[in-house]
Order: C-alpha cells, then sequence, then structure tokens
C-alpha cells in the first residue's frame, strides 16, 4: 500500500488479522478481560480433559466442540430451552432432546472450566465481538431516525450518553480468505461500516477452506447474489502443478458462500514448468532421507541451485515438521519452522504443517508424508459410517489442505510418501513424467 499510494493512503488503512481485531474491540469494552485466547486444539484438549475428570466417555471431544462453536455459540443460543429449538442443519449426526439436554449440561461445564481457568476461545471472542458491534450499530441507526423524526436536528442527551458510539469505525472493508470466517466474523464486520454499495469487498475461494467455518452470507446480512466476479488466471503457479492440484479436489461440490455451488472451470494459469514428481520410500525413515537428498541434489547442479528461503517443506504434523529439521541439520542444511505467527528465523528451508503454508509462496514445495492414514488423518476414515455428514465434510477439508498446500509454488511439487499414498493422489502421480525412488 506503501508503494501504490504513499504515507497518505497508508495513514487512512488499517490492516488486522480479523481475530485480533476482534479481541481489540472485546478489550475496549472490558478492560479487566485479560483471558488467554485459546485455539481450536487446545479447547479441544480442555474438552477431552472435562470428559476425562466427569468420566465420561459416549461424547467425542471434537463434535462436542463442534458442536458448541457452531451451535450454541454460533446462533448465540443462551438457554436449554433455545438450544433444543436451535436448527443444526449440516451437523450430520441427529440428536434428541436427551442428548440435547446433555450436550448443554456439558457446555455449561465447559464454559464454567474455561473461566476458572482464566481461558477463552476465539470463538467466544468473536461471538462477544459481534454482539458489541452490532449493538453499537443499532444505536447509530437510533441516532440517525431520531434525526429525521426531528428534521435533521440533533438529539443532545441522546449524543452525550453515547459518547464515542456515535461514528461506524470504517467507511469500507476489504476481506481476504473470506471462505475461513467465522459466522460471528461477518456479523461483527457487517456492523462495522454503513450498509452502502462500497461497503464490503470480499475475497475467497471456497476450494481452499482449511477450516470448519461454512456460513451462507446472505443469512449474516451480507448480501453479495449478483455482485460476484469469478477469477479464473493464476498468475502463482504452473498449469502442470494446478492440473495436478484440482485431481486432488476430487468431485467434490464446493458452495459459493451464499447457499449455491462453485466450481473451478475454467480456471488456468499464464506459467509453463515441469510435472510434479512423485516419491515413494518403504518406511519414514527413508523418505526424511529422500527429501535431504533432493535439497541436496538441487544445490549441488549450478542450474538449479535456489536460495534455501524458498524451498518448503510441508508436513501433515508438528512431530513429522520437527523429525524433517532433525534430518535436515544432520545433512548440514539449516531450516526454519514456520509457526502460527510466520517464520521463526530467516535463513534456512522453511518447514511446517499444511496448514501453516496458507497464503505463502515458494518457488519449491516438497510435500511430504502425504500417505495414507495421514493424508487424510486416520481417524477420519472411522467416522464414515458413525458420521457420514460429518466424514464429508473432514475428507473435503483434508483435500482442500493438499490443495492448498500445493499451489503454494512457483515452479515445482515434489510430493513423498511412505508406505501407500494417499488416496487423494490417484492414478495421476504415476503418470508418465512423475518420478518414483
Amino acid at each position: 500500500m506503501l508503494e501504490l499510494g504513499g504515507e497518505g493512503l497508508l495513514g487512512r488503512v488499517e490492516v488486522s488479522h480479523v481475530d485480533q481485531l476482534a479481541l481489540r474491540i472485546v478489550r475496549e469494552a472490558e478492560p479487566g478481560n485479560g483471558k488467554q485466547a485459546i485455539d481450536d486444539g487446545q479447547a479441544v484438549r480442555e474438552w477431552r480433559a472435562l470428559l476425562d475428570e466427569l468420566g465420561e466417555d459416549t461424547w467425542d471431544p471434537e463434535f462436542l466442540h463442534e458442536e458448541w462453536t457452531q451451535v450454541i455459540l454460533g446462533q448465540a443460543v443462551g438457554s436449554r430451552a433455545d438450544y433444543f429449538r436451535a436448527r443444526r442443519a449440516g451437523r450430520g449426526k441427529s440428536i434428541g432432546r436427551a442428548e440435547r439436554a446433555e450436550i448443554w449440561q456439558l457446555a455449561e461445564r465447559f464454559t464454567q472450566r474455561l473461566e476458572r481457568l482464566g481461558r477463552q476461545t476465539w470463538d467466544q471472542v468473536a461471538e462477544r465481538a459481534a454482539r458489541l458491534e452490532m449493538g453499537r450499530e443499532q444505536l447509530i441507526r437510533n441516532i440517525a431516525r431520531q434525526q429525521e423524526e426531528a428534521g435533521g436536528l440533533d438529539n443532545i442527551h441522546l449524543q452525550d450518553g453515547s459518547g464515542g458510539w456515535l461514528r461506524y469505525r470504517y467507511r469500507h472493508i476489504v476481506v481476504d480468505k473470506a471462505q475461513d470466517l467465522r459466522s460471528a466474523h461477518w456479523k461483527m464486520l457487517r456492523a462495522m461500516a454503513p450498509r452502502t454499495s462500497d461497503d464490503l469487498f470480499l475475497v475467497g475461494d471456497t476450494h481452499q477452506r482449511i477450516y470448519k467455518n461454512q456460513v451462507t452470507l446472505g443469512s449474516l446480512g451480507v448480501n453479495i447474489r449478483g455482485r460476484s466476479a469469478k477469477l479464473t488466471l493464476s498468475y502463482r503457479t504452473t498449469r502442470q502443478i494446478l492440473r495436478s492440484a484440482l485431481g486432488v479436489l476430487g468431485e467434490n461440490t464446493f458452495d459459493d458462500l451464499d447457499g449455491g455451488t462453485e466450481t473451478l472451470a475454467g480456471y488456468r494459469s499464464v506459467l509453463n514448468g515441469g510435472l510434479p514428481a512423485g516419491h515413494a520410500f518403504p518406511d519414514r525413515e527413508a523418505e526424511r532421507e529422500g527429501v535431504a537428498a533432493l535439497i541436496t541434489e538441487w544445490d549441488t547442479d549450478a542450474d538449479s541451485a535456489i536460495a534455501h528461503e524458498q524451498i518448503a517443506v510441508c508436513v501433515p504434523t508438528n512431530q513429522m515438521a520437527a523429525q524433517i529439521g532433525y534430518t535436515l541439520k544432520q545433512h548440514g542444511i539449516d531450516s526454519v519452522e514456520i509457526r502460527s505467527d510466520g517464520p521463526n528465523g530467516s535463513a534456512g528451508v522453511h518447514i511446517g504443517t499444511m496448514s501453516r503454508f496458507k497464503g505463502l509462496e515458494y518457488q519449491r514445495m516438497i510435500l511430504a508424508g502425504v500417505a495414507d492414514g495421514l493424508v487424510p488423518r486416520e481417524d477420519v476414515g472411522r467416522l464414515h459410517d458413525r458420521e457420514p455428514a460429518r466424514y464429508r465434510h473432514e475428507m473435503q477439508r483434508a483435500r482442500s489442505l493438499l490443495f492448498v498446500a500445493a499451489t503454494r509454488a512457483r515452479d515445482s511439487v515434489d510430493i513423498f510418501w511412505h508406505g501407500k499414498p494417499s488416496p487423494f493422489l490417484g492414478n495421476s502421480w504415476a503418470e508418465p513424467g512423475h518420478s518414483g525412488r
């Protein structure tokens, strides 16, 4: 923005992560709120700890967390009676009244547990921020209506009582990666800008959705129907990589953020390059050695040598990331861990889990551990008969995660696996032009 518009533009624009924005809103309204915000993984661990303490083995902690975030928090359910009436569209597993009563009791115990520990989930932060901003918007509308009724005159007493609540926070809002926002985020953002013809500008692709936040924008007051444009030209990656990555998505149907469906038909690239390569190994140790050997091969070839910061190794788990880093170090290759806040350093090959690479770009990507049981996770398969709807969602999310990882590359993608390859790879990785070891 500094290059495009200079200091004047930069001074008028605020750039923020949506969760950090929500946290700021909550802390402005509640200065004494010093609770630690925890992510979904930490929240599921707290659910598991609660169930262990209660000796409860009927419920799956991940199911309870999703029910709490998507239904109870997502619909701002405030009482057990409201939860009995709450819609659960898309949740898959059907539950009766007695089961809802059990879940509600567990949800109350869970929120009490978080309160006692001084913690809050990002979903709680987002819901609280949404309620605050919606209250602010309602007050602004009330003032505008009273001004209109008074022939344009201000109500001095109403203004004195509202202080800084008389203006919207922003004139315009640009949302990137719209497919990953929670419903509470949308309610918060919708309330932050006046409802005009150029209030919100959204950029998103549901094929790249890696979280469980599926929303219908129209129901949240964000009207995009008939106002959308489809972008089909990729400047990031080659047509060969793009074609293979599209194969990973399979025949699944993806939504358009407003209750309809979306496809990548006509999606194309302006770049040309070599075919992605597949590398098979008998076990994890051999696979890690293969990754190190490939990077060493690039380093010793004058035509293919590039800065290590332009090489990334993407894996399914944090444990595998640590193991890959250790193996590279043994071969004299420095590495940098990708954390939630970005690379932990500047010099070396970047290593991280698939979700860490969203929004990043590299010349070369190595996707390691793309094996059956890891991509998708083995426990996803257990949902097939027990919770078919949840199984479909988890499978689609796993496909999207692999698609995102593969399309981070500009020039080349090498996929490694040990044992049986991921079912998402299909037969395309055995075609002529794909290597194997």
